[in-house]
């Protein structure tokens, strides 16, 4: 049986939403039926890209917009037109760049498929005029709307007809375990202090200046506490820099990149995460499966609470009254979690679900 094609976008070398649904989805596809590759940057070392490419997967390269924007074109239509495709997969947060998918649309005879991983967008000028334009040009372009929640859908699609796909996750990789607790406290010296955690690219998004507000209140209430925070991104040294300004750089560990970002979760005591917007957070389905108490603001989309532990607190309080009620929460881990995760959010049934419009949209082909 000949196998289904699927060519995805989305990965790069920064770790976030869209980089663990696509390995997720990858690990656990069905490889005999699907042909998975990825449409990457030159130059650029992407997320997982050893796992990848020692499994075999293709990468096609293209120049990046910035750096050359006719050979980003170029390389577009090199792609699309050299090579057959039965669906090519666009994973975004805003419509800022179609080119892609406008590329696409007019040289593949391959599925477009467009999937939101965002609620909302940057809230400057460019950006919102840009995405105007970016949603205006796909207007007559054919394609299947997915969205990783209702606000990301809504936000992409209007009230366009488009169907959520959980974030799914392999629940056993994010459980719980006592003695990786322990490892990561002796490698990092942190004894038993209160850990605060957020894996998350730095950037505007996230939030970070404000999470370092919210910690030195919190060291005003419990000196004993630690804040870890994972990732890279274009923000990572104005954070740092802040972080030596309020003289807390030995209250604040900045581990980068992580392949076991999955693992950490163990060592965190509660996940805090005061985005600015949000769609579905994939993280916050980890952290919850881990059992930790979550902190997020009301901007992330409400429905990334599938235990009940996940506290939504409004950007417009405080950093003071967010660690106020970060102290005075119980914040016990939840032992019971396992029983509480619905079946939705198994990775299995994710990529079930995903498999299936896959093949529906064959049989149309």
């Amino acid at each position: 049986m000949k196998k289904i094609r699927v060519l995805f976008t989305g990965l790069s070398n920064n770790m976030g939403g869209i980089e663990s649904f696509l390995i997720n989805i990858y690990r656990n596809i069905d490889k005999d039926k699907f042909d998975v590759s990825f449409l990457i940057f030159k130059g650029e070392k992407v997320c997982f890209y050893d796992e990848l490419k020692k499994n075999g997967v293709k990468f096609f390269e293209i120049t990046k917009r910035k750096s050359n924007y006719l050979k980003f074109i170029s390389d577009l239509k090199n792609v699309f037109k050299n090579n057959e495709f039965d669906f090519i997969h666009f994973n975004l947060v805003n419509f800022n760049c179609t080119e892609r998918i406008l590329i696409a649309n007019k040289y593949s005879k391959a599925k477009i498929i467009i999937h939101s991983h965002n609620g909302n967008i940057e809230k400057s000028l460019k950006n919102k005029i840009l995405h105007t334009i970016g949603k205006i040009s796909l207007r007559k372009v054919n394609y299947i709307a997915l969205a990783c929640g209702e606000e990301a859908g809504r936000f992409l699609f209007n009230n366009n007809n488009f169907k959520v796909i959980n974030n799914g996750i392999n629940f056993e990789n994010y459980m719980y375990d006592e003695k990786i607790r322990k490892q990561y406290q002796k490698e990092l010296k942190i004894g038993n202090s209160f850990v605060m955690g957020l894996i998350a690219r730095f950037d505007d998004q996230k939030n970070h200046e404000f999470l370092i507000d919210i910690f030195e209140e919190y060291l005003k209430l419990n000196d004993n506490a630690k804040l870890v925070l994972i990732g890279e991104g274009r923000l990572l040294p104005q954070i740092k820099n802040k972080v030596r300004e309020v003289k807390i750089e030995d209250k604040v560990i900045f581990l980068g990149r992580r392949a076991d970002a999955n693992k950490l979760y163990s060592l965190f005591d509660i996940y805090i995460m005061p985005s600015k917007f949000e769609g579905l957070s994939i993280s916050i389905v980890e952290a919850q499966v881990n059992g930790l108490t979550c902190y997020t603001s009301n901007n992330v989309d409400r429905k990334s609470n599938i235990s009940g532990n996940v506290k939504f607190l409004d950007l417009n309080m405080k950093a003071k009254e967010w660690a106020k009620i970060i102290y005075e929460e119980n914040n016990k881990r939840d032992m019971e979690i396992v029983n509480k995760i619905p079946k939705e959010y198994d990775i299995r049934n994710t990529v079930c679900e995903l498999t299936e419009i896959y093949r529906k949209n064959m049989e149309e082909l």
